[in-house]
Formats: structure tokens, C-alpha cells, sequence
């Protein structure tokens, strides 16, 4: 009987023990498996880990997930990989994550940072490209912003040659981020429209690009609204032994006869290394495609140009835009210290000025064709400007970093940062330049426009890092000094382009942001940043000026305040290894700068004035991505997003009371500016929200040892008020095809890119797309132009390229194969024609 209960009793407590086996195997499991991470906390694939005696082993997966149920709980482990320190821990020591340092002198940098950034894509819930060093050398591009229309995603706009304003979701200018070694290179004088300040990095100075597409204001803070270009800077790396190396250089582009040359050197120890870069570009006038699918056999065309006399003078070659050439030159040092064990000091400077750059935009308005009558050139009475040009752009930042990895946090950034911007305008019109005396009109209104600008900035970061936890801080003050030496009317108010007696922008701003893997298939991140701005301007005194009674708008010291908080959601699940869904919900935001608030500026009959009731523009996105591995050959994507867009700042009429009594009205949408009567347009909150909404479709295969990479890109909008017009910046549909080989020192790449027609009545009012700059094609019953709008286009482009020596590469392209003339979406110039690239690139 006794042995009959002893019996019973052991059977039901197996099957008690058995039932909580498996009730809590997840668990057990779960316990066992460790995710291995490098220090920005991305998954490291292919880490092996095994005992002392090499009896036990195991691998991560492309999660960088590692079981390790067969090791003891007191066995020391030894965790390797071919790009990071060796690492032994106790297993009872290892928490959720392990962490391993990179080693860089067991792997070439390209590798971890290709590695790095390809882990950072996969696991980001936002959609990301990324543009590696190799990428950089081999894309046959003008300037930065050429690499980030070939490399997909985003589209660019261009004004003049010197020029290139990047799209990204129907965002432009100062609602895209531009950043710098982790420095905000926006600043107060970023405007609305188009901006060509990206051309002032130059793309051999840096290591490589991400961009961030959506709303990413937590992180970093205002104009992050349609995306983020964070460009990164060559790495310094320290060695045992110190090692002098460095890169050469050269380039030449026969569209424009461009030449570009670059020397950089390095040196590398064991306590402090540095590079030294400096680079040369001196392009020629540019020269359209002579293929027209489109059928507009004079779009684009320069028929005359404007000799330096006043001549109007007949282009032999209509194709060749007289005026587009320009020289920069670019300068970036870098050094880093190792002050102790556990911390570094960075001193980073970079330095860009150019030559004169033409607005060939504003140059060929009104160009008519060339006709001859007795040998005298006729059809260029049109033409407006004599001269109309930037003068040289000067761009300088200095800045110094010091990290320390520490007990408290993994790491911690406090960035100290000094910015000098300087630009100027210059524009005189034909019919003034002929009428003038030097003896007689100097400083009268037959003079020369000059404007000048200059910018100062200081900023400073802390950025604080410990496991997945992000804590920081940003502060910055912009001084804007804003001259003209017309001297048409010294105390006239719209002589300077911002407000004369100075004007600031001071902004600070507290973040925390932080992620959670709750398994290998989900994980969280959330974030809030909060954000207090406040924009001052200072005019002369209104009365004394003379001032138009449009300034009667401002006082003569104007101030307002922002405070802003920001927000994000972000969830990544993958159901299994080949299936990725991603979710982020964001709102982002854009502050009133000083050019959206202060800016006086004309263009064509319309001008641009002051308002001081300008307030931030917010937006709400939403984005769903699905990434599918088909099979290790071939990966589809697409993603959705709606982006809300509330109290946007748009560019529309600004009516103007007029009339002194305060119970009466007098509105006009009327000044005299410039000796002429123009409309006046001021950037106005709007009051019905934007709708932005858009769609990525593509696949990344490999065939045959080619790696294809398609995608398209469609964005549309929908404004609730009927009477504001279309919205601006929203491109057609673009995408590329890129199809590229690598054969043991051979690689070849062939790309294609294409955009789709946008309708003339997609084009907004206020003339940011310039609509007149799309084919013409006749007059209205009330005498009116009418235009095409942007016809659709496609190019072809080729390059091979062969390394030889170890050390150096020779690479042939031709761009746009078929010569097709065609012009970018809000674009006043066109595009090159068939171009022939040769460089040559030699490490010693």
C-alpha cells in the first residue's frame, strides 16, 4: 500500500515537473539566447563562440543572435570574429546583450563600415540608403548632390550648375536636414525654395552618407521633416606603429570640360593620427543633350548671350549654356588625440569657397531665337540682366569632439562647433547697366544690386549613450549679418535681403530616445525631444527710411518665441528570417528661420516680404515598410507613408491693410519694388493641413554574379483648401535600374534613371517649381503664357572600372548614352547630354 502511494505520488510529480518544463521551456530557451552587438548597438552576424578546450561551439545568426543552452553556467567563453577583439566572458556574466569592439587593424575600414551600416538598415524601422566610400569613388557624379540622385531615392533640383537641392518625399531646402560629423549645417538663412549649399562638401573628404527618409526631429531636432543627409567624414584609426599614407585623385567630365582633382594624406600611431585633404574643381559652361524624345525643339535652347559690353550677342552653339562654369576649391583637416584609455579629442575643420556662380536661371529669361537681319543679331530684346551671379560661397566649420567611455554611459559625445557662412547676390539689369554712368549714376537706381550675407554659428551637443538609451542636448545661436552696397537708398528697408540693423535665430533642445528588443523578432523604439526657439530682426527706424508702407507690417525690433514638442514610435517585426515588417509613426517639425520670416526677394513679377505672424509647421507621418527575402538571390520591398502636414508654410499672397483708420479697410496685394509694381507673396501658415502621401516599390536580386537593384518612387498630395493652389516640391514619379558586376580587378555598373511628366496645373503658384522653365507652348485669349509643364525622360549611364597595382584604379563612364536633352523637376537648367568620364585613383 505504501509502495502504491510513494508510486502515485512520484507520478503525478513528473508529471507536475514535466508539465512546468514545458510550460516554461520559452522561457529556459529565451534565457540562453544572447544577442551580440557592436557599440551602436547593431546585431553582429557570424560571431563564434566556443570554450577553452574547443569542445563546445556556436555561431550568430544574421539577428546576431547566439544560443549558448550547451555551455556550463561557469564555462568561460570565447567569443571571436575577423573584425572585432577577442573577447572571453564567464557565461553567468553575460547579460542580454555582449558587446564587442571593433578591431581595426584586423579588417579594412571599408568592411566594418559597409558592415556597420548594412546592420544598422536591417534593423531600423525607417527606410535608410546608405553610400560607401567605394560607392563614392565609383559614381560618376559633379558634386555631392549628384551622388544622392544616382544612388536612388532622392531627386535634385538644380538653378545653376553650382547648384543641387535635394528632394526627399516631396521636402525641399530647409525641410531636409543637412548634417556633418553630427554638426547641423542648417542654419537661419536656409530658405524655402531651393538650396545649393550641399556642393560645399566635398564628397572626397567623406567616409560615407546615410540617409534618413521621414520625420527624424527627436534625434535631430528641427527641418528633419522630409528626411535627414548625415554625411560622415573620413575615419582616423589608431595603429601600434605609426603609418604615413594618403590618396590621389583625378577626373575629368567632357560635358562641361570639368576638371576635379583631390590629394589627401594621413598619418597613423598609437596615441594621435590626422589627415590633411585638399581638393580642386574648375568646370567649363555646360552642354545640353541634342536628343529631344520630347518634341520641343527649342526648349532649353541658348540662343544669346549677354557680352560683358551689353552686347546681345548670338550663341553659335545654342546648345552650350553660356555661363555655367565655376571653380571650387575645398580644404578639411582632421586630427584625433587619445587623451587617456578611455576618451578621445577630435578637432575637425573644413573650409569651401568657390568662384563667382551665375543664376543661369534668372540669365536666359526671356531668351527668344536667333535671327540675323543686314548681319545684326535680333530676337534677344527680352532679355532682363546683364549680370546676375552668387558671389563666391564660403562655408567654414570647426569643431571639436570629445568622447569618453565610461562606467555611466557607453559613451558620451560633447561637441563644441563654429560655423562661418558667407554669400552674396549680385544683379544688374540690362537696361540699367546701358543706361548707366559711372560719373553720374553711381549708387542711383541704375546701379548694381549687391547683396552680402554672412552667418555665424555656435553650437554645441552632448550626446549620451548607455546600452540602447540615448540622452542629449543641442543648443545653437545664429548671428545674421545682412548688407547691400547699392547704396540706392541707405535707409531703405528692401535694400538688404534680411532685415539691416542684424537679426538671430537662438534655438536649445532636450531629447531621449530609446530601444528595446523584446525578442530577435520585435523590438520598440520611442522617443520625445522638446525644443524652445526664439527669431529676432532689427530694421532701421520706418519712419526715418521712407520705408514702404508693406514694413508698416513690423516694428522696427521684431521677436517671437517657439516651443515645440516632438515625438516618435518606431516597431520592427520580423515573423521569421526571411520577412521584415516595420511601423513608425513621427512628428517632425520645421521653426521659422530668419529667411522665412525677414526675407525680401524677387522673382519674376512677384516679390517676397516680411511677415512677422509666422509660426512652426508640424508634420505627422506614418510609414509601413515590408521587406520579403525571397530567396538568397532576390529581396522585394515596399513601403507606404502619409504625412500630415499642419500650419505649413507656404508661399502665397500677402494682402496688406493700407488704410490708417483702424474700423476701415484698405487691402493690396501690391508694392513698387525694384522701380516696378509686383505682387506681394509672404510665407503664411496655412490653414487647412497638407496631405503628403507616396509609395517605394523595388527588389534587390543577384543573377549570374549581377547584382540588380530597381525601385520606383511615386508622391502625390492633397491640400484641403481648393483656392491655396498646389502644394510645392512634389516630383513625378522617378526611380532608377542599376545592374551592376564585380570579376576579380574588373567592376561594371549600368544605371538608369527615369522620372515621369508633371502636369502644368501640379505646378504651384508661387513659382517655387518654375513652371516657366518647362516648354512653352502658347498664349492664352488674354495674352498669358502657357507652358507644357515637365516632360517625362530617361537616361543611360555606364562605367567600368579596373584596379591595378594594388593600389590604384582606372575608371571610363559615359553618362546619359543617347545625348537626350531633358531637365530635371524644377530645374532652369538642363541636364548634361552625353558625357565622357575618366578618372584615375592611386593610394601610396
Amino acid at each position: 500500500m505504501v509502495r502504491f502511494l510513494i508510486k502515485k505520488l512520484y507520478t503525478k510529480y513528473m508529471a507536475v515537473k514535466y508539465f512546468l518544463l514545458i510550460l516554461l521551456f520559452p522561457l529556459i530557451v529565451s534565457s540562453q539566447e544572447k544577442i551580440v552587438v557592436d557599440g551602436e548597438r547593431n546585431p553582429i552576424s557570424n560571431v563564434s563562440a566556443f570554450n577553452s578546450l574547443k569542445t563546445k561551439s556556436a555561431l550568430s545568426n544574421n539577428d546576431g543572435i547566439i544560443n549558448l543552452s550547451r555551455f556550463l553556467y561557469n564555462d568561460t567563453i570565447i567569443f571571436q570574429h575577423p573584425g572585432y577583439k577577442t573577447k572571453k566572458i564567464v557565461k553567468k556574466n553575460i547579460n542580454e546583450y555582449l558587446l564587442m569592439e571593433l578591431d581595426y587593424q584586423l579588417l579594412d575600414n571599408i568592411i566594418i563600415a559597409e558592415t556597420k551600416n548594412n546592420n544598422n538598415i536591417k534593423n531600423s524601422a525607417e527606410k535608410k540608403i546608405y553610400i560607401s566610400s567605394d560607392e563614392i569613388k565609383e559614381i560618376t557624379g559633379t558634386t555631392t548632390a549628384d551622388l544622392l540622385e544616382k544612388k536612388g531615392g532622392v531627386s535634385v533640383q538644380r538653378s545653376q550648375m553650382g547648384g543641387g537641392s535635394p528632394n526627399i518625399r516631396g521636402f525641399e531646402a530647409n525641410r531636409v536636414l543637412l548634417m556633418i560629423d553630427g554638426v547641423r549645417l542648417n542654419n537661419a538663412i536656409y530658405r524655402s525654395g531651393h538650396l545649393q549649399n550641399i556642393i560645399t562638401i566635398d564628397e572626397f573628404m567623406l567616409n560615407d552618407i546615410e540617409v534618413v527618409f521621414g520625420p527624424s526631429s527627436v534625434i535631430y531636432g528641427s527641418d528633419a521633416i522630409g528626411g535627414t543627409i548625415h554625411m560622415k567624414t573620413k575615419e582616423l584609426y589608431f595603429t601600434n606603429h605609426s603609418v604615413w599614407s594618403g590618396e590621389s585623385f583625378s577626373s575629368y567630365n567632357s560635358s562641361s570640360r570639368g576638371l576635379k582633382k583631390n590629394i589627401n594624406i594621413s598619418f597613423e600611431s598609437s596615441n594621435y593620427s590626422y589627415i590633411t585633404s585638399f581638393s580642386f574643381k574648375n568646370f567649363g559652361d555646360l552642354q545640353m543633350g541634342s536628343f529631344r524624345p520630347h518634341g520641343y525643339k527649342n526648349w532649353g535652347l541658348v540662343n544669346h548671350y549677354i557680352d560683358p559690353d551689353g552686347s546681345i550677342v548670338c550663341n553659335p552653339n545654342p546648345e552650350t549654356q553660356i555661363g555655367t562654369g565655376y571653380k571650387q576649391y575645398d580644404f578639411f583637416h582632421k586630427g584625433i588625440l587619445k587623451t587617456s584609455d578611455n576618451s578621445r579629442l577630435t578637432a575637425n575643420i573644413q573650409y569651401s569657397t568657390s568662384s563667382n556662380i551665375s543664376r543661369f536661371d534668372q540669365l536666359n529669361d526671356g531668351d527668344g531665337e536667333c535671327v540675323f537681319e543686314n548681319g545684326i543679331c535680333l530676337g534677344g530684346d527680352d532679355l532682363k540682366f546683364h549680370s546676375y551671379y552668387y558671389g563666391p560661397q564660403k562655408r567654414f566649420l570647426g569643431s571639436l569632439t570629445f568622447s569618453l567611455f565610461g562606467q555611466y554611459f557607453d559613451k558620451a559625445d560633447i561637441i563644441a562647433s563654429y560655423q562661418k557662412v558667407k554669400e552674396s547676390r549680385h544683379k544688374w539689369k540690362l537696361e540699367d547697366y546701358l543706361n548707366f554712368n559711372p560719373e553720374e549714376d553711381k549708387g542711383s537706381e541704375l546701379d548694381m544690386i549687391n547683396q552680402f550675407e554672412s552667418v555665424d554659428v555656435y553650437g554645441l551637443n552632448i550626446n549620451l549613450r548607455r546600452g540602447n538609451f540615448f540622452i542629449g542636448s543641442e543648443t545653437s545661436y545664429n548671428n545674421v549679418v545682412s548688407e547691400s552696397s547699392s547704396n540706392r537708398n541707405s535707409a531703405a528697408i528692401e535694400d538688404t535681403r534680411y532685415p539691416s540693423e542684424g537679426s538671430g535665430l537662438f534655438s536649445t533642445a532636450f531629447y531621449a530616445n530609446v530601444l528595446k528588443r523584446f525578442s530577435h523578432k520585435f523590438q520598440v523604439e520611442t522617443g520625445l525631444r522638446f525644443t524652445i526657439s526664439k527669431i529676432n530682426g532689427n530694421y532701421p527706424d520706418i519712419t526715418d527710411a521712407g520705408g514702404e508702407d508693406l514694413f508698416n507690417l513690423l516694428s522696427e525690433s521684431t521677436s517671437v518665441s517657439n516651443s515645440v514638442l516632438s515625438g516618435n514610435l518606431k516597431l520592427v517585426y520580423f515573423p521569421n528570417d526571411s520577412w521584415k515588417i516595420s511601423s513608425v509613426t513621427s512628428r517632425g517639425f520645421h521653426a521659422p528661420n530668419v529667411d522665412d520670416m525677414f526675407k525680401v526677394f524677387r522673382k519674376g513679377d512677384i516679390v517676397t516680404v516680411p511677415y512677422k505672424e509666422l509660426r512652426p509647421e508640424y508634420s505627422l507621418t506614418q510609414e509601413i515598410s515590408v521587406t520579403k527575402e525571397v530567396s538568397d538571390n532576390l529581396t522585394l520591398y515596399g513601403l507606404g507613408y502619409f504625412t500630415r502636414l499642419s500650419s505649413a508654410i507656404i508661399k502665397d499672397t500677402l494682402f496688406m491693410d493700407l488704410n490708417p483708420e483702424p474700423n476701415e479697410e484698405y487691402l493690396v496685394s501690391t508694392m513698387v519694388y525694384d522701380g516696378e509694381i509686383l505682387t506681394t507673396f509672404a510665407n503664411q501658415n496655412a490653414d487647412e493641413a497638407i496631405n503628403i502621401y507616396g509609395f517605394t516599390l523595388g527588389f534587390q536580386s543577384t543573377i549570374f554574379g549581377f547584382n540588380i537593384n530597381k525601385d520606383i518612387n511615386i508622391i502625390n498630395y492633397k491640400n484641403s483648401n481648393l483656392n491655396a493652389g498646389p502644394f510645392a516640391h512634389i516630383p513625378p514619379l522617378f526611380g532608377k535600374l542599376e545592374v551592376a558586376k564585380h570579376y576579380n580587378l574588373w567592376s561594371a555598373r549600368f544605371l538608369c534613371l527615369y522620372s515621369g511628366a508633371k502636369n502644368a496645373n501640379t505646378f504651384d503658384n508661387g513659382g517655387t517649381d518654375n513652371l516657366d522653365e518647362t516648354p512653352v507652348i502658347g498664349e492664352d485669349e488674354i495674352g498669358n503664357t502657357l507652358y507644357a509643364g515637365l516632360p517625362a525622360w530617361y537616361t543611360l549611364n555606364f562605367s567600368i572600372k579596373y584596379n591595378f597595382l594594388d593600389k590604384s584604379s582606372i575608371l571610363l563612364g559615359i553618362d546619359n548614352i543617347l545625348d537626350a536633352h531633358y531637365k530635371t523637376f524644377g530645374s532652369g537648367l538642363s541636364a548634361p547630354g552625353r558625357s565622357i568620364i575618366f578618372s584615375l585613383h592611386h593610394k601610396f
